[in-house]
């Protein structure tokens, strides 16, 4: 099952103040379609990571290295919302989806 992907709308300024190039830009959004296929947990044979503690219910994947995609699974909806896409160097895209969430 492909899970719908939904937007938080802060993720266009969010990807916008990352200011990726375009080969960034395919990569990321070639990346997020992959996730969408299989987006649960690793534990359960997915390919997302869960976060813990305050972002306990919310998802992560990496990026080029540099870079997370943090989201939420709402199965029953059949969704994949991204929260923040963000550099992890900062910790800034943890502290985002925590206020997004």
């Amino acid at each position: 099952m492909v899970f719908e992907i939904v937007y938080h709308e802060k993720v266009r300024k969010d990807i916008k103040d990352l200011r990726l190039n375009r080969t960034q830009l395919e990569k990321l959004k070639k990346k997020i379609e992959s996730i969408s296929r299989n987006p649960y947990p690793k534990e359960n044979g997915g390919l997302g990571e869960p976060l813990k503690g305050t972002l306990k219910g919310l998802m992560k994947f990496r990026f080029d290295n540099d870079y997370r995609v943090v989201y939420r699974l709402v199965r029953e909806e059949g969704q994949m919302k991204i929260i923040v896409i963000g550099l992890r160097a900062d910790s800034l895209v943890y502290r985002k989806a925590e206020k997004r969430n």
